[in-house]
């Protein structure tokens, strides 16, 4: 009998629990090291051009090196400009990438290189996510002592493997899970549009739009359909979009909220009734966080609010919450009667249906 191991049988493993939040991307890495022979390994999220980067995991860094890129050489490596100018989706960079032409630019980020415990030369790939989300994986390892070819074999199959789970994980309608680990799973990069007109009332949007706007922290929808509470940057932008002549090129801001980083694209379009309007695209992570605050963030729900829609994924009956919150069984029904009135939903099912696609 002849036996024959494939190298990248695990792969599927380290990328799916690290997808589904079961462990750390740098726990994940940590194994595809050994895999493919590297030295260190990093995993990227950039949402738009360059406008947020986002470290999702790494291995074989020092923390110290990892902290000071994540907090400002991320914005400055004009590594990662080449690698958005050129890598949209599935590109791979072999390392060196810095040298030549890429030298003379960002001076900074090579004075901070020369003296950080840090791999220089990486050999990249580039994913596509969702939406203008894309993932960055870099290796670095030792050319000398290994195979090229084997690099090229893990990072093909590592492209189809983490597309293959992502689309698995973004077919599933619950979409659910504990948000409160320190991880970012798959399921916490997401995107949606929706289209607003010179009243800033929305007129194309998803049945979840209310919540993830407010989740976001970029603006509030009315009882109405209206728009509101909408940073300054935002809404400026907005105004430019919808009240200044075409052409207009797609405006991209960056926003940082209690809950998610995000991308905003605004760009203008023409209804069906010829009236101008302004559609919006969001490409967002959402940090780990305990599920009472993306209740309070998301549904806006005060904290025993929130704390009673969590126990209420978890118990038979509306007594077992009033019981481990200590409140009595009316002062529930008053918190799940106002629930109802804040998330506009009418029944317990359908609550619960929410609560879990966001927690």
């Amino acid at each position: 009998m002849i036996v024959i191991s494939n190298q990248f049988d695990k792969l599927d493993e380290y990328i799916a629990e690290a997808a589904m939040g079961n462990i750390s991307w740098s726990q994940s890495l940590k194994s595809m090291s050994e895999i493919v022979g590297a030295e260190a390994m990093t995993m990227d999220l950039i949402l738009g051009d360059g406008h947020s980067v986002t470290s999702l995991g790494t291995y074989g860094f020092d923390q110290a090196v990892v902290d000071a890129y994540a907090e400002h050489y991320a914005q400055v490596d004009p590594r990662l400009e080449y690698v958005q100018a050129y890598g949209k989706n599935g590109v791979i960079f072999d390392d060196e990438i810095q040298q030549s032409s890429l030298q003379g630019h960002n001076s900074e980020f090579w004075s901070w290189l020369e003296t950080a415990n840090a791999p220089r030369n990486a050999a990249v790939l580039v994913l596509p996510c969702v939406d203008n989300a894309r993932i960055v994986m870099a290796v670095h390892r030792d050319k000398s002592s290994s195979s090229q070819n084997g690099l090229m074999g893990f990072f093909t199959e590592f492209y189809h493997k983490f597309n293959m789970v992502n689309s698995m994980l973004r077919m599933d309608i619950r979409n659910g899970g504990a948000t409160d680990r320190p991880f970012t799973p798959l399921r916490n990069i997401d995107s949606f549009q929706l289209c607003v007109d010179e009243n800033l009332m929305v007129v194309d949007a998803g049945g979840m739009t209310r919540y993830l706007l407010a989740m976001t922290g970029l603006a509030r929808l009315g009882d109405e359909g209206q728009l509101g509470a909408l940073p300054a940057d935002f809404q400026a932008a907005l105004m430019n979009v919808l009240h200044n002549l075409p052409p207009h090129d797609s405006t991209p801001l960056a926003h940082k909220g209690d809950l998610t980083d995000s991308v905003v694209h605004i760009s203008a379009v023409v209804g069906e009734d010829s009236t101008r309007l302004a559609s919006i695209t969001v490409t967002y992570v959402r940090h780990p966080a305990e599920p009472e605050k993306v209740f309070m963030g998301a549904f806006g729900l005060t904290r025993r609010q929130a704390e009673l829609l969590k126990f209420l994924r978890h118990v038979y009956s509306l007594d077992d919450a009033a019981n481990l919150m200590s409140i009595s069984k009316n002062t529930a029904r008053v918190f799940l009667a106002q629930i109802f009135d804040r998330t506009k939903i009418r029944n317990r099912i359908d609550l619960l249906r929410l609560a879990d696609r966001f927690s």
